[in-house]
């Protein structure tokens, strides 16, 4: 595992998840994940939403085809219910408090952003319709971008080659133990955002730092006061 700075004291990048992170999305795709599986009959325990933030659908639908559905029905099948239902309740969204401003004072002081998510191309494009997020950063990863996802590495490894940047300079923000693990794989400092998860859990992750909110973050990289 690469090493991770302890402290970084010039940031030039900053790396943020998207779900939980920029979005209030999660609790918007568990409401659909739920509504599939009620609508198929099919059983699941109470923290299998939990279990699975910050990871593609298909890694979800998958695990549901072959170990909860009695009737293995396709995973695909699942997912594109899922897509269905999503359309019908995406107005429910809403940004995390705090994000528009601090990448506000991020764009001021010239730092290079990068959206860096497992998220699908298709779950990201119903998002810009409402908000226009790609248009708001540097460098977008999307699933399709590595052929491994968070927990794995190679989606800030990919940010990091394509932006450039290097792990010396760069912070990450995450809401996920997957996310983080992902992160500190590819060498990075990260932030815990406690959005969806504890502290204790995004610390036991591997989190560097735990914050709050925004408004937190603010404070402790020393940016100027929100007007």
């Amino acid at each position: 595992m690469p090493e991770t700075q302890k402290k970084i004291v010039d940031i030039r990048t900053i790396l943020f998840d998207f779900d939980g992170v920029v979005i209030d999305s999660e609790p918007v795709h568990a409401k659909a994940k739920k509504i599939v599986l009620k609508k198929f009959g099919i059983p699941y325990p109470a923290n299998i939403f939990d279990n699975y933030k910050g990871r593609p659908d298909m890694v979800f639908f998958d695990h549901v085809s072959d170990s909860l559905d009695p009737l293995k029905r396709s995973s695909l099948m699942l997912q594109d219910a899922k897509k269905m239902i999503f359309e019908e309740i995406i107005k429910e969204l809403k940004l995390i408090d705090g994000f528009f401003p601090f990448l506000q004072l991020v764009e001021n002081k010239g730092i290079k952003t990068a959206l860096v998510s497992s998220t699908s191309i298709y779950s990201l494009g119903l998002v810009d319709e409402i908000y226009n997020i790609s248009m708001m950063f540097d460098l977008v990863i999307t699933e399709a971008d590595t052929n491994l996802h968070k927990p794995y590495p190679d989606p800030y490894l990919k940010a990091l080659e394509k932006l450039p940047a290097d792990t010396k300079s760069s912070i990450v923000i995450e809401d996920s133990p997957n996310g983080i693990i992902s992160a500190k794989k590819a060498g990075l400092f990260v932030y815990g955002l406690t959005s969806s998860f504890p502290g204790s859990i995004l610390t036991e992750a591997g989190a560097d730092d735990i914050i709050e909110s925004y408004y937190e973050l603010i404070e402790k990289l020393n940016f100027p006061v929100l007007q």
